[in-house]
């Protein structure tokens, strides 16, 4: 008897397993890859009726779906995400989008055999290479928002791989390369960005910035210059072209690069303060005294020291 128990028993766990396996499932892939049934498809054909009330055609439901998949995938919604991409894809199966969205979820579940299946299967359908450099970019959006430094190297890798003519790219993998640490890497990547595209102020800044925290200060100078050139009010490349200068001890030109920041930001004390310790060099105490005190008004804390140092003797 114990024995017809047991055997009873084995068999309601087997079908309840066969049952869970069997069972759709909107949070995977594909609905999980399983024959719907009948009531299922007939949720499906109320859904896609719904869709064409609404929005007015197969294409337009599916870019609805797509654009929602994306966006919550940027908000770190990542099972929602998922259901909407299963949308998109019961609404048109042909679509690549679907498979690209699929891929970058399953990776950031680490499921890395299974995320290159469906990166094959988009690139499978995207015949005319017409979608498949707009999903890497979404891709690289939502894992730059979600702090997934290596996944949005990757991505924008990708990117570079299939338009090795995109500076943004290649923009891109430098600041995030620089972020990783990895100066030489960010380096090739921002030069290959400036030869793209030589008028682009930011990557020179950028650039200039990694040599300038590299201690290569006369490369930094001469990014920066550029940059300053191609964007005279660029206020960012002013204050680290200025702050390199003093380390080269030339004072005169880093006083007269704060002298601009300070008339396109005169409420920041930083830039104050950055102004009077160029002063101070060049042994203009009153100047500088004063530049302290706006900076120490405008609340730079920094400015205390100073003024104690070189204003109350």
């Amino acid at each position: 008897m114990r024995t017809l128990y047991t055997t009873i028993l084995l068999l309601l766990i087997l079908t309840s397993c066969q049952s869970q396996v069997s069972e759709v499932d909107n949070t995977k892939p594909l609905y999980g890859e399983i024959e719907k049934n009948k009531e299922h498809k007939e949720i499906d054909k109320d859904f896609i009726k719904e869709c064409l009330n609404q929005f007015g055609s197969i294409d337009s439901s599916v870019n609805v779906q797509i654009d929602n998949g994306w966006r919550y995938f940027y908000n770190n919604d990542l099972e929602t995400a998922m259901k909407r991409f299963n949308q998109a894809w019961l609404l048109n199966p042909e679509f690549p989008d679907s498979y690209f969205g699929f891929a970058s979820l399953l990776e950031m579940q680490a499921k890395t055999k299974e995320a290159s299946r469906f990166y094959k299967m988009g690139l499978e359908k995207d015949v005319n290479n017409e979608r498949v450099e707009i999903c890497y970019q979404r891709i690289a959006d939502c894992k730059e928002q979600l702090n997934d430094i290596k996944g949005t190297i990757k991505a924008y890798q990708r990117i570079a791989e299939i338009n090795p003519k995109n500076p943004f790219a290649f923009k891109k993998i430098g600041y995030f390369q620089m972020q990783s640490k990895k100066a030489e890497e960010a380096i090739i990547a921002y030069n290959k960005a400036i030869e793209l595209d030589p008028k682009d102020a930011m990557t020179f800044n950028n650039r200039a910035y990694l040599n300038q925290t590299l201690g290569n200060n006369e490369l930094a100078i001469d990014d920066y210059s550029e940059a300053i050139e191609l964007n005279p009010n660029y206020i960012s490349a002013l204050v680290n072209r200025g702050i390199t200068e003093m380390k080269l001890n030339e004072f005169e030109k880093a006083q007269s690069d704060f002298e601009k920041c300070v008339i396109l930001d005169p409420k920041t004390g930083e830039l104050w303060r950055f102004l009077g310790l160029a002063k101070l060099n060049l042994n203009k105490f009153s100047e500088a005294c004063k530049d302290f005190r706006t900076a120490l008004e405008l609340g730079d804390q920094n400015a205390v020291q100073l003024i104690k140092e070189n204003c109350e003797k």
